[in-house]
């Protein structure tokens, strides 16, 4: 056999969903973080050497409206936009999009190892039955979640979610989650945004490069974050 005869396989898909809140109340400083932040974790993405879990990125957002910003592409592919805030939080929509988007084998092909999603909000979902009953209501009910935890395909795939500011309904961001061993990091500042994306991006570049990609890799959150920005399912 020669060396033109040598053909190179292409390392497996690695996809991360982003799901990003874009609705009035992340309006300003909260979003503009979320600007600055996304754009560092791409770009450490794109520096990525030698990976055996070649990153896929897509990105949906919620707000006024629930748009795909991207489908889901190679790393080297990705351009995040400038996000705006505005309208309601059309959550529910956005993450069985997600769920369309991630079942589809045209973007995400067979061979491809397990994906991470990653849910960022600021409030309760416009279009879930607890909101008029937050502190009461059982959202691993809801039916979007439901559907995203009893998906073959979707329900043992990593999910991060963080929650921005007061207004947030952390049982909401557990039922999502699904794992008691995975918090819902509060952002009760911005400089937590930051954080949380750095840990994000931790996470995934060393789940890339390690022998099985398949395997999550989550960083350990005491190491990165205080007391005070966890919420553990455990703890509610």
């Amino acid at each position: 056999m020669g060396l033109k005869d040598v053909v190179i396989k292409e390392a497996r898909p690695l996809p991360v969903l982003l799901l990003v809140d874009n609705s009035g109340s992340m309006a300003n400083e909260k979003i503009n973080t979320v600007n600055v932040a996304l754009k560092e974790m791409i770009a450490e993405f794109n520096g990525i050497k030698n990976a055996k879990g070649k990153i896929s990125v897509g990105i949906i957002t919620f707000g006024n409206t629930v748009e795909i910003v991207q489908p889901i592409k190679k790393i080297e592919e990705t351009i995040v936009p400038e996000f705006q805030a505005a309208g309601k939080t059309w959550m529910g929509e956005a993450i069985d999009k997600a769920i369309d988007m991630l079942e589809d084998r045209n973007q995400v092909p067979e061979r491809a190892y397990t994906p991470t999603i990653i849910l960022l909000s600021d409030g309760l979902p416009s279009d879930c039955p607890g909101r008029t009953d937050p502190k009461n209501y059982d959202f691993s009910q809801w039916e979007p979640l439901q559907r995203l935890h009893s998906s073959e395909r979707l329900k043992k795939c990593p999910k991060l979610a963080l929650g921005i500011g007061d207004g947030t309904n952390y049982r909401m961001l557990n039922a999502f989650i699904n794992n008691p061993e995975v918090p819902v990091i509060k952002a009760n500042d911005l400089a937590t945004i930051t954080k949380f994306f750095q840990w994000v991006t931790y996470s995934i570049s060393k789940r890339s490069v390690s022998s099985n990609p398949n395997e999550p890799v989550i960083g350990d959150p005491k190491e990165m974050f205080g007391a005070d920005e966890v919420e553990y399912l455990l703890s509610l």
